[in-house]
């Protein structure tokens, strides 16, 4: 099934969102727009249209009346949604702290009711996930610059594919120092570079080479690549002298 390219992100939403009321009627709770087309970031061909679907039930029955649905959302070029019940949701908080405060930051309630109400989110929580995602991301990025060094589209590719978790990653690096202001992937660099030290040319040419969809063939002790790495290696730096005690994030 072929998208409707005069349809904007959100009105897909909402037409799958559609859908999904026709399968579950009042065990559908909530459908939510995030990401990128809830930020305003949104780029067609480049970015992904992300859905989060909560239900009374996940039971592999109930997850079956939507096959057919699904299956049509992911042939038009989107990722599958996220399905969660309600009951989950609410219980995610503590283990999902970035993706929540991620989403709740920038989302589009296009059914259903809105799934942030009375979600807290520790920011101890938040520093320990943020922690071990960048840690693990760092330690990925340095084997692939191992293994690619000699290869300059694969650096490249491991760059601009690369960014996009790291930049959820900074928004929340902002977030554990006060600052939730910024979405846009230019000014969560630059705010960042600001409190953290770094210097912001090489991500900000990785992101506007991923926005673009041009192809990045650095050799491996270019500027942008040596940059890339010393930033996420300051960053990491940064947060592991972060501490927080049992506080809450502060709601947007």
């Amino acid at each position: 099934m072929k998208r409707d390219e005069t349809e904007g992100p959100e009105e897909r939403a909402r037409r799958f969102a559609g859908e999904m009321q026709a399968v579950y009627g009042a065990d559908l709770a909530s459908v939510v727009l995030y990401g990128s087309a809830a930020r305003g970031e949104y780029r067609p061909g480049a970015s992904d249209l992300n859905l989060l679907v909560l239900l009374r039930d996940v039971s592999p029955a109930a997850l079956r009346r939507a096959s057919e649905a699904a299956r049509g959302w992911v042939a038009q070029g989107n990722p599958p949604p996220l399905m969660m019940s309600a009951d989950e949701w609410r219980g995610s908080a503590d283990v999902w702290a970035i993706e929540l405060a991620d989403m709740r930051d920038a989302h589009v309630t296009v059914a259903g009711a809105d799934p942030f109400a009375g979600i807290d989110i520790r920011l101890e929580d938040l520093r320990m996930q943020c922690e071990r995602e960048l840690k693990g991301k760092q330690i990925q990025l340095r084997e692939r610059y191992l293994l690619f060094a000699g290869e300059p589209a694969e650096l490249g590719e491991l760059l601009t594919r690369s960014f996009s978790t790291f930049l959820v990653l900074f928004r929340t690096v902002l977030r554990l120092g006060g600052d939730g202001g910024p979405r846009d992937g230019e000014s969560v660099v630059r705010r960042l570079a600001e409190r953290v030290g770094f210097d912001p040319a090489p991500l900000l040419e990785v992101h506007r080479a991923r926005s673009g969809g041009e192809k990045l063939r650095p050799q491996a002790d270019a500027p942008v690549v040596v940059g890339y790495l010393d930033a996420v290696s300051r960053v990491v730096a940064y947060v592991d002298r972060l501490a927080h005690g049992g506080a809450e994030l502060p709601r947007a």
